[in-house]
């Protein structure tokens, strides 16, 4: 097989187009497609929430499907891309999931998981399956993920197996030379067990990265030898994932994935650029020969690490890479403000972002230059300089905000800076829900250090992961209950 260098796109958070990527148009994804197969990326792997969508899919559902099949065929066509679409393994739409449409359904309140002790219920999700893959029958795989979002307590490694040969079994009756992929992750016994844990004890802090010896991981592997035909494969990404790869004499089969290289998710959009891309290339690439996969949750604003993730793939390495270049390619003439933008990003100079903030504006507006890469800006250069522009901003005021809790001065005031230009962003965003990452760091930490009843109640729902459902749309009520801390009523 060759060896892939590959982009995951990841389209559960629902918010503003471009940032979310279930917002994206035809034309979204050509210049996207584009921009990638210049940088090096020949695979790209796509989840497209089947696993929320409605056993007969709606008006909606089946408007995004009939473009995603349009994608894939450009994908093949323009530019030789290699499709995964990504499945989970036992998660069907609930019978909220009709009353929404596709752009704005709300993922944990809208999905099912089928019990897969239950004939009937497989039966049903397998039939879901057909419905929502003859439109994408075109894809070269499907992939199944071993933990979140599926999941069952109690079920075990040889139903989950069973499970991926029965969705394996309905995308190759409409595609014979269709791949199976197993994306190795917490592991599904492990991940059913650490629920269990949850739900017999709310008090409970079992931990879910315990793998026990990667047992299930080289039980898993062992019944999908038995009972997955080829061509198959393996997304592996720790230690544990490479060691069961070895026992079973499957090493070959390996592509490298490190989630979150590029960009974490869950996170709230922020662009990211701190110098370097931990993980590729790494010791840990070496028993992986298919080559690596990169993901981000906010593809619009991560290029920095889109770009440095191609580049050390390809065998490169931070000291010769050039982000001037890689800029100037985008918008000619721009590359330097743009990428000293992007290296601000990351800085404790509060005044050097705020004037390269200042430089960005003054762009947009202007007639711009494309480049050979203008596709990763998804048809609007003044809206990639104005979030960048806003990024900086944020960035300064979040440093400030941690420098005055420290200092225990001036809080109120550099909280109040952080809120406008927070609640400003999060406007031309959309993005609603929970988060991790900066901005849980430098806003939610110092949030809870203020002790303040009303706070205290949304920072506390914003971490229940005992009832995520609870997470959905949790951003605006915390924006609002700085506000009213602040006394804007």
């Amino acid at each position: 097989m060759k060896s892939s260098i590959g982009m995951y796109v990841h389209t559960h958070w629902g918010y503003n187009r471009p940032y979310a990527a279930r917002t994206w148009t035809v034309e979204d994804w050509h210049g996207y497609l584009q921009g990638l197969s210049r940088l090096g990326f020949n695979t790209v792997k796509i989840w497209p929430q089947l696993d929320s969508m409605p056993p007969e899919p709606t008006a909606s559902d089946r408007a995004y499907l009939q473009d995603l099949g349009t994608v894939i065929d450009t994908a093949h066509a323009e530019f030789g891309m290699k499709i995964i679409i990504v499945l989970t393994g036992n998660c069907i739409g609930n019978d909220n999931s009709a009353n929404y449409e596709f752009k704005s359904r709300p993922y944990f309140g809208c999905e099912k998981k089928v019990n897969p002790k239950d004939k009937a219920e497989v039966a049903q999700l397998l039939q879901a399956r057909r419905n929502h893959l003859s439109y994408l029958r075109n894809a070269d795989a499907i992939t199944i993920i071993d933990s979140d979002p599926g999941g069952f307590i109690d079920s075990t490694n040889e139903e989950f197996a069973d499970l991926c040969a029965a969705q394996t079994k309905v995308f190759r009756e409409m595609n014979p030379k269709g791949e199976f992929i197993y994306w190795m992750l917490m592991g599904w016994e492990n991940y059913n067990t650490f629920w269990k844990a949850q739900r017999d004890d709310p008090n409970a802090t079992p931990n879910m990265w315990d793998f026990r010896d990667g047992l299930d991981f080289k039980v898993t592997l062992k019944f999908m030898k038995e009972r997955i035909p080829e061509p198959w494969s393996v997304f592996a990404g720790l230690p544990e994932h490479a060691q069961a790869l070895e026992a079973n004499g499957l090493s070959h089969k390996a592509m490298y994935y490190p989630y979150g290289v590029i960009e974490g998710e869950p996170v709230f959009p922020v662009t990211i650029c701190t110098g370097v891309v931990n993980g590729v290339p790494s010791p840990e690439c070496r028993p992986h020969p298919l080559g690596q996969m990169g993901n981000a949750q906010t593809h619009c604003l991560q290029l920095p690490h889109t770009y440095w993730f191609a580049h050390l793939a390809q065998g490169g390495t931070m000291a010769d890479s050039d982000l001037v270049g890689f800029a100037d390619k985008i918008l000619p003439g721009r590359g330097e403000l743009i990428a000293d933008g992007w290296r601000a990003i990351e800085s404790a100079d509060g005044g050097w972002q705020i004037k390269l903030a200042k430089d960005l504006r003054a762009q947009a507006g202007k007639k711009h230059q494309l480049g050979e890469l203008s596709g990763l800006l998804f048809g609007d250069a003044d809206r990639f300089l104005i979030d960048l522009a806003m990024n900086l901003e944020l960035r300064a005021a979040l440093t400030d905000l941690v420098a005055a809790m420290e200092l225990k001065c001036l809080i109120k005031a550099k909280l109040e800076v952080v809120w406008e230009r927070l609640s400003a962003y999060q406007q031309r965003l959309g993005f609603v829900d929970a988060y991790g990452g900066i901005l849980y760091e430098r806003f939610n930490q110092q949030l809870k250090k203020l002790e303040d009843p009303a706070l205290a109640q949304v920072l506390k729902d914003f971490e229940d992961w005992h009832n995520p459902a609870v997470r959905n749309g949790i951003m605006p009520r915390l924006l609002k209950a700085v506000g009213q801390y602040l006394g804007h009523r």
